[in-house]
């Protein structure tokens, strides 16, 4: 049933906006006198609304914190930009995780506390070179994936190490990582073609897929996403196409096909499912944010290359918390989009 684009879904994502720049949680906000940024354009009724973005440690509004003001003594007291984000998580309670190629950390803007910090390692085995994927359990443990280092790492709410998650030959070269609604946490093992699944304990539970064509192979998967009712969503990035699974790694179904046209894939990277179960792809090649429902059917797209409010600029990342915010890592443009999903739509 399509809803008043002027909905309580469309106020609240107003007000989000509101909130949002009086907290100084985003760096830039559309002024109230300029249209809001939507998709689709009028006059059919708005589903996605552009609301902010984050481009630095300044747009927390932050407290001088300990860290903070140890830090400022190292860049001058400037705010510390965002380089190369790669990916991005949502803990849903006002944290927002990114990993940062560039710098080599993972940011964490908590825009409740106002407060910024990193997860990083300058010394020892556990010091982040390339960090890729970000997650964060019910336990508020934050897991971070490494190509570079081929590991993943756990730590503490606070950023403190407190171990690896896997056994030396589980994966070939760790990417993009994601924890379903039972705990259990799914890595994309890009160099081996496959997907390593970890129990809360953290031993290993299965291995899905092999390298291939078929239904339930990949190739290069790089990202990976569980939606609330356990289903994995695998960005099969060399086979141009999204593949489903259920819990016990049995494979579902799969859309896409390589193309020029928005529809099709040319370089897909994040996935990430929102609460109607609808299916947000990221394209790389395409600068776009692509939208299917579970049959694998065109919605919508979001996007186009630049640098204005949402278009991007080579997107890695993406994710979406429980209140369907949407958060894009546009790498090249140095900053994390964040959208509201304004209504329901038509199935």
């Amino acid at each position: 049933m399509k809803r008043d684009p002027w909905s309580r879904e469309r106020w609240s994502a107003a007000m989000l906006a509101a909130a949002l720049a009086l907290s100084g949680g985003c760096a830039t906000v559309a002024p109230s006198s300029a249209p809001p940024r939507v998709w689709p354009l009028p006059p059919d009724p708005p589903r996605i609304e552009f609301v902010g973005q984050l481009t630095s440690s300044g747009d927390v509004g932050e407290k001088p914190s300990l860290f903070r003001r140890l830090l400022g003594r190292i860049t001058g007291g400037a705010p510390i930009t965002l380089i190369r984000p790669s990916a991005v998580y949502s803990d849903g309670r006002g944290r927002i995780f990114v990993t940062d190629t560039g710098l080599q950390v993972v940011h964490v803007f908590d825009l409740n506390k106002k407060e910024y910090h990193q997860i990083f390692h300058l010394v020892g085995p556990a010091r982040l070179i390339a960090p890729v994927g970000v997650a964060v359990d019910d336990q508020g443990r934050i897991y971070v994936s490494d190509s570079t280092l081929n590991d993943v790492f756990l730590f503490n709410a606070e950023g403190r190490l407190l171990g690896r998650i896997g056994q030396p030959g589980d994966y070939e070269r760790v990417a993009g990582i994601a924890i379903g609604p039972d705990g259990r946490l799914y890595v994309a093992d890009v160099g081996g073609h496959k997907i390593v699944v970890y129990g809360l304990d953290g031993g290993r539970v299965m291995t899905i897929g092999k390298r291939g064509g078929g239904p339930g192979e990949f190739n290069f998967p790089s990202q990976v996403a569980v939606d609330r009712n356990g289903t994995l969503y695998v960005s099969d990035s060399l086979n141009f196409r999204i593949q489903l699974f259920n819990r016990e790694g049995k494979f579902l179904q799969m859309f896409g096909q390589p193309g020029t046209r928005i529809g099709s894939f040319s370089k897909p990277k994040g996935v990430a499912v929102d609460t109607e179960g609808d299916i947000f792809v990221v394209d790389g090649l395409f600068d776009v944010v692509q939208i299917f429902n579970q049959k694998g059917q065109l919605l919508l797209h979001v996007g186009g290359g630049g640098s204005d409010e949402g278009q991007f600029w080579l997107p890695t990342g993406i994710a979406i918390d429980q209140q369907n915010r949407i958060y894009v890592a546009d790498s090249y443009n140095q900053r994390v989009q964040i959208f509201q999903l304004l209504s329901v739509k038509e199935h």
